[in-house]
């Protein structure tokens, strides 16, 4: 089992690097014969915390538990923002990260100004040492940007590593993607009598990839990816399910024989639409993370199941049913809403990083960009430039909070209309405020024309208007305009008939 000990979370300064030792993990519990008997991974050695200007989190326990089918970014080639590719094309159950319509989504480095790019192409034999590229012009389209790449990782001083867990321990069953920061892949433990565990998802992050910013020291386990230590904290934090909110997924089945495990007022360890953490470890390479699967639910039409919500809106060109777009951003803006109570950002919302279950459930993953809310925010981003705001396309100092939910917004866009809402960083910057805007329009085509009130449900929820309503709130350019997520559940397009049609 995961340790229980309790502790305040909070992060160092993003500009640190370290020259200790690099962290080393190991499993702490004796061999299990099952998932839910892994034990917490321990790591490394413990740091002095001196100099912290990030607020504390309200966190207080940070060991491993469970999570789901998790992919990679891939990484950029550009800094063009542009609209994603939204021809319909038979979906693929292994999806790569490399896509035509993925290479859209540029995920970069900004600080003081700068975009940094890491490399695309994963090794076949990733090096220990970090690898820079060399500064270059950015193209006309961000041409007030320049790109480089900075991947500094802390520096061993020795190569041992700590207990006997390693790769050898599963059964590969392939491989469902890869990026510039690492691969993807589906996998089993193998078990003490020679048979197969459930099936899982490895994600192996190349360990000279990862940013000067996603690493962060543990008082516990020292010196660990940011991934590992913002899953670990999560995965241990209790969760009261509230009453069943308006646009579960379920809201519509009147079938007794789909199970659920909703159970009002019952205790939960992290959030039911955030990705759990099983296991971690570590080699020469790359650092493990042991996730467990998720198995999408078919829809008709479709000869194979999304993924993602990434694979589903290429299913969709024209935009999701208003249902699905209600059900889906419900549960990404209650998962969002949880982590913002306890301190926490994940600077690297989109489509992609929202895969999908049974019954029309949806999981948030990819947590490689996150961090604890900091004072005075930040001024470096590790994300994706179709998603985000205009402060960061400006090279200006932004807050964690606001650009998840300007990303929110994003999201909304693309489950509506199909496509990205901005194709430039200048159309990204003067967001929807006029009317003669490209995406306003696009926008208006599917919500607005006398279709305001379609998808209308009997709550009162999930109409069309509404939805555009909501949106049109979290793209808002000015930062303290945006609505928190508290306020975004009580929209009326997620909340019913009670919640807001116009938000301030």
């Amino acid at each position: 089992m995961l340790s229980t000990s309790q502790l305040d979370l909070a992060f160092d300064n993003d500009d640190w690097t370290s020259s200790q030792i690099a962290p080393r993990l190991y499993r702490s519990a004796s061999s299990a014969s099952s998932v839910s008997s892994w034990g917490v991974t321990s790591i490394g050695r413990g740091f002095e915390w001196e100099n912290n200007d990030d607020e504390n989190s309200n966190f207080k326990s940070a060991p491993p538990p469970k999570l789901e089918k998790g992919r990679l970014s891939p990484g950029p080639s550009t800094s063009n923002i542009m609209r994603p590719v939204t021809n319909v094309t038979p979906i693929s159950t292994t999806p790569t990260l490399l896509s035509a319509g993925a290479q859209s989504q540029q995920r970069v480095s900004l600080v003081a100004g700068r975009v940094m790019i890491a490399p695309r192409d994963t090794p076949t034999q990733p090096t220990i040492e970090p690898q820079y590229l060399t500064l270059q012009r950015a193209n006309s389209n961000s041409s007030f940007l320049s790109v480089a790449a900075s991947t500094r990782a802390p520096s061993p001083t020795q190569e041992t590593f700590l207990g006997d867990r390693n790769i050898s321990e599963f059964e590969i069953e392939g491989e469902i993607g890869r990026g510039a920061y690492g691969l993807v892949k589906r996998a089993r433990e193998k078990l003490g009598d020679g048979s197969l565990g459930p099936p899982l998802i490895i994600k192996q992050i190349i360990k000279s990839r990862i940013l000067a910013d996603c690493w962060k020291k543990h008082p516990k386990y020292g010196t660990i990816p940011i991934e590992i230590y913002v899953m670990s904290a999560i995965s241990n934090t209790s969760y009261v399910l509230p009453p069943r909110r308006p646009w579960d997924p379920l809201r519509s089945s009147t079938s007794p024989s789909v199970e659920t495990e909703w159970i009002d007022g019952k205790v939960v360890k992290g959030h039911p639409n955030i990705c759990p953490l099983l296991d971690f470890f570590e080699d020469n390479h790359y650092y493990y993370l042991v996730l467990p699967s998720t198995i999408p639910e078919h829809l008709p039409g479709e000869e194979n199941s999304s993924s993602d919500l990434f694979d589903l809106v290429e299913s969709y060109p024209q935009g999701l049913p208003p249902s699905s777009i209600r059900t889906y951003l419900g549960q990404i803006a209650d998962a969002l809403c949880f982590l913002h109570s306890h301190g926490i950002v994940h600077r690297d919302v989109k489509d992609e990083n929202v895969v999908l279950g049974p019954n029309g459930k949806c999981i948030l993953i990819d947590f490689g960009s996150s961090g604890l809310i900091k004072k005075n925010g930040w001024d470096s981003f590790s994300g994706t430039l179709d998603y985000a705001g205009p402060e960061i396309l400006r090279g200006e100092r932004y807050q964690g909070k606001e650009q998840d939910v300007w990303a929110f917004g994003v999201v909304a866009y693309v489950l509506l209309v199909g496509e990205c809402p901005f194709m430039t960083a200048e159309e990204a910057q003067d967001g929807l405020e006029s009317p003669f805007a490209n995406a306003s329009i696009a926008l208006d085509e599917r919500c607005a024309e006398g279709k305001e009130l379609e998808g209308k449900e009997v709550d009162g929820g999930g109409a069309l208007g509404d939805a555009a309503a909501l949106l049109r709130a979290c793209l808002r350019v000015e930062v303290a305009a945006r609505p928190t997520f508290e306020k975004i559940l009580q929209s009326r397009f997620l909340f019913g008939n009670s919640g807001w049609a116009k938000y301030p």
